[in-house]
């Protein structure tokens, strides 16, 4: 073979190893990319719905809820203010931390936020975590509910066989290093029962009839379609319960299944 022709072929073949080096590791290099493990956050259909009348006359729909994170994975949030520390008059970032297939975490920035709640709950609250509407015809929205406010923490054992992770004791509060640490483990809840502080509706002067009581977990917003927090499943966040008002008080029609 002559001289030339020789050199051109050592150069094809070394040309054919190196792009099929660079592929191989290119191929690796996907494979070793952790999973994320996602939460799936939603609600169970809101229960112990009662009437109280207040000493100043107004009638309130009082009622408890229970969100649920459904997901393989946990979901963990962490407040942060952009000076170091959270003071309680700071309005709070909030990141999302995802974790993964080999362990790892990784940050994922939020437009959500967290504020301190000093109305008698005295913690740190993810503000809009939850939407809690009353409807007439399960569709136009009467009233919002006073309270805007969550702490997300294991409060309620939903199908879990394991300890509560995100205890009372370690989450919603200022932590040494300035942030605040909330979340909830794969198949627990979070409960808020009916006489907790603006867990209501005023309904003074409402007509007595048949209402829709809608809850949703990660609700949606104007520049967030599927809310402030990613999941492994965007379509199954919400709950409701079907009742009549009376005077003094509420029967349930029906209610959404269990999750």
């Amino acid at each position: 073979m002559h001289r030339i022709q020789i050199r051109r072929v050592v150069r094809l073949a070394l040309a054919a190893a190196l792009a099929t080096l660079a592929l191989g590791q290119a191929v690796v290099v996907q494979a070793a990319t952790p999973a994320e493990i996602l939460p799936d956050l939603t609600m169970v259909a809101p229960s112990d719905i009662r009437i109280e009348f207040t000493n100043d006359g107004r009638k309130l729909l009082r009622f408890s809820t229970i969100a649920v994170n459904l997901g393989p994975g946990p979901f963990q949030v962490l407040g942060f203010d952009t000076d170091g520390y959270a003071g309680l008059r700071d309005i709070l970032h909030v990141k999302q931390q995802i974790k993964r297939s080999d362990g790892s975490w990784v940050d994922r920035a939020t437009n959500a936020r967290m504020m301190w709640a000093g109305d008698g709950h005295d913690h740190w609250h993810i503000l809009g975590y939850q939407s809690f509407r009353l409807q007439v015809s399960g569709v136009f929205t009467l009233k919002l509910a006073a309270k805007t406010g969550f702490c997300a923490f294991d409060s309620y054992v939903y199908t879990s066989t394991k300890p509560a992770f995100y205890t009372w004791e370690k989450t919603c509060k200022t932590k040494s290093n300035g942030t605040v640490f909330m979340g909830t483990a794969a198949k627990w809840g979070d409960i808020y029962k009916w006489n907790i502080a603006f867990q209501w509706f005023d309904v003074t002067g409402l007509a007595l009839g048949d209402y829709t009581l809608r809850v949703v977990a990660d609700p949606a917003g104007m520049y967030e379609p599927n809310g402030s927090f990613k999941e492994s499943n965007e379509s199954n966040n919400g709950a409701w319960t079907n009742i009549h008002i009376g005077k003094s008080s509420v029967t349930v029609l029906s209610k959404s299944p269990r999750p």
